[in-house]
């Protein structure tokens, strides 16, 4: 309510007039310090293996664009003329293809002439359709094929080499104890922490 005459006797005193209401939030229970922080529990072997499968598996999709490049930019000479060629065949059509609809309109030219070009044209965009789709890709299963299938000693070595670290680093995991889990600490008490 207002204040309506300040001269009025009732406002002219000191003392304290009426009482406020307390807040809803004064009647809330308060809080324990921290009580909103949860430690993770500590993980489980089926967790940790699933979360090491897991990784394994993002790295593995990480690498399947690499290979997917390998098997689309095969290294051989073949391949490259190949290609090579297929890009200048199908550049000439697009070529053909313009200048055949850009004679149409010029005047005084033969509507046959417009013609006959346009028939080169789709006979060229022909031409890049049998050498992308039979040669290149011949030459690209066969390089996959070459690929999968190579037995050099080199090879061969790299491949034992990996498998005998792998049946190293398991027998390791089993002889080893399973260690009690750490409490996690905060990031202040890493901080400002005791050094041991």
């Amino acid at each position: 309510m207002t204040q309506r005459n300040p001269l009025n006797s009732r406002y002219q005193s000191d003392e304290k007039l009426g009482k406020t209401r307390k807040s809803a939030a004064a009647a809330k229970p308060s809080t324990k310090a921290a009580a909103t922080v949860c430690a993770a529990p500590p993980k489980t072997k089926k967790e940790k293996r699933a979360e090491e499968a897991a990784r394994a598996r993002k790295i593995r999709a990480r690498q399947l664009p690499q290979q997917r490049d390998a098997q689309f930019n095969v290294p051989t000479p073949e391949y490259k003329r190949v290609r090579r060629l297929w890009w200048i065949v199908l550049i000439t059509a697009i070529v053909l293809v313009t200048v055949s609809f850009l004679l149409t309109k010029v005047p005084g030219v033969p509507v046959e002439l417009s013609t006959v070009i346009l028939v080169i044209a789709y006979a060229f965009i022909i031409y890049a359709i049998y050498l992308d789709v039979g040669k290149t890709r011949k030459l690209r299963r066969a390089y996959q094929v070459a690929v999968l299938n190579n037995k050099s000693k080199a090879i061969r070595a790299e491949q034992k080499r990996m498998h005998a670290q792998n049946v190293e680093a398991a027998r390791k995991r089993a002889e080893q104890p399973e260690e009690a889990p750490t409490p996690r600490k905060g990031v202040f008490a890493r901080l400002f922490g005791k050094k041991k």
